[in-house]
């Protein structure tokens, strides 16, 4: 999630919800006081939230430089995703998504004539290139990584699929409702 407009953002989500999302999209660990900045609250609705984050597991302390830190769990994160695509897709589409994407990096390599998304990243410093065949290697790389992360959840939603729709007494064909 980009930057919202700040009145829009303050309308629609409480200050509780704004650390949330805040934490949520966070890249690097933050202290309570740059959340608190970020999600437009006081330093307590932060610290409050936080720990509420961290009771139901979706956020995690960390010491950086002798500060405690913030930052979403990324193993929650994991597990989240792999049980939204079970919930959302049926099998046949997870194994259709991941033969797309598998498609997709098999074309990249080809293209670019290398095996593996290093190799890729490599032919920037490697090779005398414009400004832009530069810009569509980073492209091509970033849209790798991607595929890659794609096919990484589609593999994992793929070996869970059957435990988590019978647990779910869901009959493994269609979407299923998971809390």
């Amino acid at each position: 999630m980009g930057e919202p407009n700040e009145e829009a953002w303050k309308e629609e989500y409480s200050g509780r919800e704004r650390v949330r999302v805040v934490v949520e999209t966070l890249g690097e660990p933050e202290t309570v006081t740059a959340i608190a900045d970020r999600a437009d609250v006081a330093w307590a609705t932060a610290d409050s939230e936080l720990e509420n984050l961290m009771a139901e597991n979706k956020a995690e302390e960390h010491t950086v430089d002798g500060q405690t830190k913030y930052a979403p769990n990324p193993v929650q994160i994991l597990i989240e995703e792999v049980l939204d695509l079970i919930s959302e897709n049926s099998r046949d589409e997870l194994e259709s998504a991941l033969v797309e994407h598998t498609a997709q990096v098999e074309s990249l390599r080809e293209e670019y004539e290398v095996e593996t998304l290093s190799e890729l990243r490599n032919k920037l410093v490697e090779e005398d290139l414009s400004t832009e065949e530069m810009r569509t290697i980073r492209n091509a790389a970033s849209t790798w990584e991607t595929l890659e992360t794609e096919i990484r959840l589609s593999k994992h939603a793929l070996q869970l699929y059957t435990d988590v729709t019978q647990l779910s007494d869901s009959d493994g064909d269609e979407g299923l409702a998971i809390a």
